[in-house]
């Protein structure tokens, strides 16, 4: 992961943990799929058991990562904008979405956990015409703590 700061200027990119965690996710449900189907041919187990166990597994684990709800992240405080650009991980999820707000409408960041602590959203709050509005919540699952941390402080300090 890649942080970058220099006089108030923070850039974080999550190009490199996305692409394992995408990668991981594609080879398990290949892998997965190969076990099964040759199970299936050769035989492996009587009434399939073998293959019903590991398509239980396979749904337990893309059950854990549509609860994690991992997102490539790219923040960016550089200029008199916070952009904040993320791409799901979820199979089968399309979209490029982008948050660009500028420092003199932002009014503060929260941060919640999800799921028993699995997950967690970064909600960002803007001045608006019509008050104070909140911004769809950005998953920040695949950050580190120290990561949010520094996103949170950054974020605490604008406009201050």
């Amino acid at each position: 992961m890649g942080i970058q700061q220099i006089d108030k200027i923070m850039v974080i990119n999550t190009k490199e943990i996305s692409a394992r965690i995408k990668l991981g996710v594609m080879l398990a449900s290949l892998i997965l799929v190969a076990l099964i189907v040759i199970s299936v041919i050769f035989s492996w187990s009587e009434k399939y058991v073998l293959s019903f166990f590991l398509a239980a597994i396979y749904f337990l684990f893309m059950a854990f990562v549509f609860v994690k709800n991992y997102n490539y992240i790219y923040y960016n405080t550089d200029g008199p904008k916070i952009i904040i650009r993320y791409i799901p991980l979820r199979p089968l999820s399309a979209g490029n979405y982008s948050i660009e707000i500028p420092r003199r409408d932002f009014v503060k960041a929260e941060l919640k956990t999800g799921f028993f602590g699995l997950s967690k959203s970064l909600f960002l709050y803007v001045r608006s015409q019509q008050g104070v509005a909140k911004f769809k919540p950005v998953s920040v699952t695949v950050l580190s703590k120290r990561e949010i941390n520094e996103i949170l402080n950054e974020l605490s300090n604008i406009n201050k």
